[in-house]
Order: C-alpha cells, then structure tokens, then sequence
C-alpha cells in the first residue's frame, strides 16, 4: 500500500450503485437524444409550448341559419330512441316547426364550429323544462356537456327559476346515467317509456309543496308545443295525454 504524501488528496470510496442502475447504466447517466445532449423526461418547454390551446367553448342565441345544423344533429343522435320507443320515424317537420315557435334555443359553439345545442321553456310554477340538450358526439366525454348543463344552471338562476326538470327514455342508459351524474333524481314515469328527472337550482328559494316530494299543480301550466323535442310524439316525450301534460324533454344525447 502506498503511503500518504504531503499534498497527495485521498482517493475518493466507490459509488454503489443499485442492482437495476448497475444493469441499466443508462438510467444512471441519463439517456441522450442522439446529439450528446441529456433528456431531462418528459415534453419540452418547447413541445409544450407549440401544442395548440383548447379552443373557449361559447354559447349564443340559435338563428335560422341554425336549424338544418340542429335538425341533423338531433335526428342522428335522437331518431333511433325515438323510433324504438314510439315505433314512427323521427317528425322532422313538427321538430322544425317548434325550433321556428320562438322557444329559447341556444347553440354551443367550440372556437367557430358548432358542436351542439340546448333548448327550454320556463313555466310558471318556476320549473324550466330543458326540452333538449344534444352535443356532436366527436365532443363527448371531454367534460363539454358539464359544461353546457353548468351554463344552463347559472341561466336558469338568472331567470328565477327554482327546478329544473327533464325527461329521459328508459332506453337511454348513457344519458340516464349522465342525468344522474349532474344530480338530477327520478320523480315519477310516464307511459311508455318516459322518466322524469328534477333537480332544484342552487341559491333559488322553492315554493311550498302539495305533498313529499312532490310540486303542487300550477293552473295555467303550458301544454306542450307539438314537435317539441321530448312533448307528445318526440324523443324523450310521454305519449299524448286529451289534456295535455307539462312542456317535457329527454335531455337529448348529452353526455360526458
């Protein structure tokens, strides 16, 4: 053994290394490009920096340049529960003829395409009845109609309105379970196949109820429009009943 000279500096211990770096001495070194140059893992700041934003999603007053848009897409998204429930095709003039009645339409739009719409009438006991909700299924299970049903809420609340009420088709289990994922909760069933979903609107006081559970009947309450999505005859909507029944919706093919 060599003996310690003034000046000579101690050689330094051995670094261990653990049995997996020891086999992978790459992972100790840190793997390289193909330049030379380390990889610190993970995308760049640059990769980061060149990945395209999402696109704000927007909502706006539907207009008549929109009903080809919308009658296309709730017939694709609606025709066949429609069909299977009611065994008639989808009514495309009666559909078209409620959009033109005036009722509140709204479009839902990512960057400049459109990818959806919502629809409702507010009666005046305070429910809204969402009639439909439908979104571009290439726009699904992005969060979009959480987003769509959270603008509705907070139009709703502007409106003074204390519950919101919506009709699904027992056969329509995506939409069934998206309803009550939003936390929307079965009241009663309308012959056929109808269910009918209610929840209560933060922050906005609701009147007395007639019996648990239950709104008092409200004379005055508006029948349904004929083609409206979800009334008599249209998706979601109960069979017709010689009196007429409340403005009623299946919310449509809006899911996560």
């Amino acid at each position: 053994m060599r003996g310690k000279g003034k000046g000579q500096s101690r050689s330094r211990p051995a670094v261990r290394l653990s049995p997996a770096l020891a086999a992978h001495p790459a992972k100790a070194a840190g793997r390289t490009n193909g330049s030379g140059r380390r990889r610190t893992g993970g995308r760049t700041a640059a990769a980061r920096a060149a990945r395209p934003k999402e696109a704000p999603i927007t909502f706006r007053a539907r207009v008549p340049d929109d009903d080809a848009f919308i009658l296309q897409l709730t017939e694709a998204q609606l025709g066949g529960v429609h069909q299977q429930a009611f065994g008639e095709p989808f009514p495309r003039e009666q559909f078209l003829a409620y959009l033109r009645s005036g009722a509140p339409t709204v479009v839902v739009e990512r960057g400049e395409q459109r990818i959806g719409y919502y629809s409702y009438l507010v009666g005046p006991d305070g429910k809204m009845h969402v009639s439909a909700m439908v979104i571009d299924p290439a726009h699904q299970s992005e969060g979009v109609g959480t987003r769509v049903m959270k603008h509705l809420e907070d139009e709703a609340r502007r409106l003074g309105v204390h519950t919101l009420e919506v009709f699904v088709q027992a056969n329509n289990e995506k939409s069934l379970a998206f309803t009550r994922k939003l936390g929307f909760v079965e009241q009663y069933r309308v012959a056929p196949n109808s269910i009918c979903f209610q929840k209560p609107v933060a922050g906005v006081p609701r009147p007395g109820m007639s019996a648990p559970g239950m709104p008092g009947p409200v004379p005055g309450m508006p029948g349904p429009v004929p083609g409206m999505p979800g009334g008599p005859g249209m998706p979601g909507g109960p069979a017709p009943a010689p009196s007429g029944v409340p403005m009623q919706g299946p919310h449509g093919a809006a899911r996560m």
